[in-house]
Parts: C-alpha cells; structure tokens; sequence
C-alpha cells in the first residue's frame, strides 16, 4: 500500500506533463501596427525625431521615439513614412455644433475630415445633444470625442441669452448646474460679456454660484470674457479656464483698437499663480474679412466643402467682399485683431497655457478647416510652429480633465493613439497642416472619404 501511495504524486506529475504537452501555446499578443521613417513631432513641445518609430497596439502608444531605439515588434504590419511627418491628434477647445442631429454629425465628420480627433462643445447643447455627445466618447470611429458644456448661462436679454440659461438668482444657477451634472456634461460655460448693450452682463454672485456648484459637482467651469475686471473676479471664484481674451473686439465697424490692450503685470501673475488658461479663438474675429481679402482660397475644394453655405455665398459675391474691405474703419478692425494677437503672445511668453479653438460653428469659421487656420494666425501672433501645435493638442487635451491628466494629445507611450501623418513638415511652414496623408483615431485609420459633406 506504502508503494502505491508513493507512486501517486508521480503519476499526477506524469499526466499533467503529457496534458501541457498536447496543449496549444497561448495565444500570441497582437502585434499592432508600426508607423516607420516619418518626422515625429510628439505634442509635448520636445525636439522633433527624425526617422522615428510609432508603434501602437489596442488603441494606444506602445513606444515612440527613434528608429535606433525603438524596435518593430514580429509581426506588426510596417506602415511606411519615410518623408512624412507624424502630429498628434488636434483638438478644437471651441466649437459649437447647430441643428439637428444629422447635422451635427455631418458637423462632426467634418472636424474628422481635418484631422480635429477631439473637440469641445461650448454651450448650446440640449440633453439630446449632451447624450449624442456622450457617445462620441465612448468611440465612434466616425467623429472626433466631443466633450460638451450642454446649455450655458448668460443674463436675461445679454449675449447668447436666446438659446442659454437665464438664472436669476444664486439658488436658481446652482439648481441648474446640479441638472447639467446629470445630464453627464464635462463643462458649464457662462457668457460674462456687454453685449448686445452695456448693462446686460451677468452678475458676479450668479458667476460665482455657478463656479461654485460646477467644481462641487466635479465639472469644469468655463467663460467667455472681453475684459480683465471679470477676469479676475471669476479667477478669485475658482475659474481656471477662459474663451477668447481681455480685449474687446466689437463697437463700430465691428472693433475698434482700444487705448491699453496689454493685460496688467497683475492679472497675468494672477493667472500663472492659479494655473489659469486661455483659448482666444482668433478665426472668429478676422473670419469677418479674411475671404474677402484672399478669395482665392475659395478655389479650394475642401474649404468650399466645409462652409457654412450661407457664408460661402456671402464671400462669393464680389459686392459682398468689395462692401468689406473698403468700409470705412476697416483698418481699425485689422488693428483691433492684431491688438488680440499681441494678448496671445503676451500671455505664451509670460507662461499663461494657450490652447486653440476656433469658435466652428459660427458662420465664418468653416469646421475642422478653422484650427488649421487658427494654427497660422497663432504663428502670425509670434508663437513658434512647434508652439502653435503644443497649443492644439497637449495644452487643449489638459483643459478636458479635471487633474490636466489627458489619454491622448500627445504621442507618447500609454496614451491613446490620436494622430495625423502629413505630408509637409508643419516646423517649416505651419500651413503644411493641411497636408494630409491619413488621420488615425483611437488607434483605428480614419476612412475619410465621404466624410466632407457633398458639395
């Protein structure tokens, strides 16, 4: 008995032996895709890479980096870039989407078009859109990520105030901030501006009800402001986040230069101190006269594509364009847009984080084909290419989550494989953005054409 007893822990070991050996292998790990030989500009603001190597599994970064360093695993299929140069996924911190829902999608496709892989909506989406918006998140491979700030909040009869929230009380904002956190937004977003008339501004208690309630329900208050007294009463509330800039660009002939653009030494420490960042969105202001001074850019099919078709009729017309640019105080307008340029480069220099958005939706500024143009208007400003792209993709990517800590807009190991192969290099002439060779989304290439609307 002692012998068979013995001789049983043997046999176990024998038939687990002869068990393992009649069992397949497991399964290999996938091998992903290589990106071989292109320019990588990563999104961090770091030297770019020649001949580098992007390697990407499930729907992100394995490595990147130089090709002497950076192996192409067994198996992987080798996508050939040489001469090429690969960017980051861009994002547009400002759009608006209008319509229904087949026209925001066809809105989104667009943005997808152009290589805009994330997008934030500012604050005129109902709960269908919020829910629609929702969903681009949880990876539609046929739009960007859209992250939104559902219907935002303006004063009775102020900016906007047709389509926003009207608090009229403290109790009443934050009731309506509480629904918007239900709703499943990211952001809230308030217009805190004179306009249509002085007067009609909303209120520094409601602002400061609405901050409050936001960060208490873990979302991201945001404002649109033209001037720096509201700059700092909403930073001293909490707010981090601004749209467009402290220089007011409308009055007669639609902005006149004013007498001390420059944000104070104040308010600029006030902004580095608390970490406070802008998205000046340039496009909407010199869109109003731009394709009037250079039509021919309307010759371009994909522009074409991308308008609004009113304003493609507008900018058409040569009567239309002449009535433009020989109006009187048409020179002011140029001046006033450049004051704005100079606030952008006061604000980069001094270390105020400057991400990009467009404010796309709005007539003039033709989705997904603005942030390209937006990137040259911030080169314009005196911002650098590889400072203009850090904008559009790192700094914008950290406005969408709440600790900076963003998956994708940038293309490093562990983040989400977002990105652009061109065919220029966007270092020597930042144009070279629109030249376009393919557009990967969430690690998955981008079919992109159908994507631009029909002409």
């Amino acid at each position: 008995m002692a012998d068979q007893l013995n001789r049983i822990p043997i046999l176990v070991a024998a038939a687990t032996l002869a068990a393992c050996a009649g069992s397949p292998p497991p399964p290999a790990e996938p091998a992903g895709l290589a990106i071989v030989g292109a320019q990588l500009i990563d999104g961090t603001g770091g030297a770019p890479v020649p001949d580098a190597v992007v390697v990407i599994r499930d729907g992100r970064i394995v490595a990147a980096g130089p090709r002497e360093t950076i192996a192409v695993p067994d198996g992987a299929e080798a996508v050939d870039a040489a001469g090429k140069t690969v960017i980051p996924g861009l994002l547009d911190m400002h759009s608006h989407y209008r319509g229904d829902r087949a026209a925001t999608a066809a809105q989104m496709r667009t943005q997808l078009y152009f290589g805009v892989t994330t997008a934030r909506s500012i604050g005129l989406d109902d709960a269908e859109k919020v829910a629609w918006m929702l969903e681009t998140q949880a990876g539609r491979p046929d739009t960007p990520r859209v992250f939104t700030a559902g219907v935002g909040f303006s004063h009775p009869n102020g900016f906007n105030a047709a389509g926003a929230q009207e608090p009229a009380t403290e109790d009443e904002a934050r009731a309506m901030v509480r629904e918007l956190a239900g709703q499943g937004v990211q952001f809230t977003k308030m217009w805190v501006n004179d306009m249509p008339e002085p007067g009609l501004k909303i209120t520094p208690e409601i602002r400061t009800a609405i901050v409050e309630e936001s960060i208490a329900n873990g979302l991201m208050p945001v404002a649109h402001i033209d001037a720096e007294v509201d700059g700092r009463q909403l930073v001293e509330a909490g707010l981090r986040d601004f749209l467009h800039s402290t220089v007011r660009t409308f009055g007669p002939g639609g902005g006149t230069p004013v007498d001390d653009p420059e944000p104070s030494a104040e308010f600029v420490q006030m902004c580095l101190d608390n970490g406070v960042a802008f998205t000046p969105t340039l496009s909407i202001i010199q869109n109003n006269w731009h394709f009037a001074e250079h039509p021919g850019l309307l010759d371009d099919p994909e522009l074409r594509a991308a308008m609004n078709p009113e304003a493609l009729a507008r900018w058409d017309d040569p009567e239309a364009r002449a009535e433009v640019v020989e109006a009187a105080g048409f020179d002011d307008r140029k001046a006033a847009f450049r004051q704005v340029q100079d606030f952008v480069k006061t604000m980069h220099d001094a270390g105020v984080r400057v991400a990009l958005g467009t404010d796309s939706g709005t007539p003039n500024v033709p989705m997904g084909w603005g942030v390209h143009h937006e990137l040259e208007l911030y080169v314009e400003a005196g911002l650098t290419p590889m400072d203009a792209l850090v904008a559009a993709t790192a700094t914008g990517a950290s406005l969408t989550a709440a600790g900076g800590e963003a998956e994708f807009g940038t293309l490093e190991a562990g983040q989400i494989a977002d990105l652009v192969v061109l065919d220029g290099d966007p270092l020597e002439d930042i144009r070279n953005t629109l030249r376009i060779d393919r557009v990967m989304k969430s690690g998955e290439w981008v079919q992109r054409e159908g994507l631009l609307p029909a002409q």
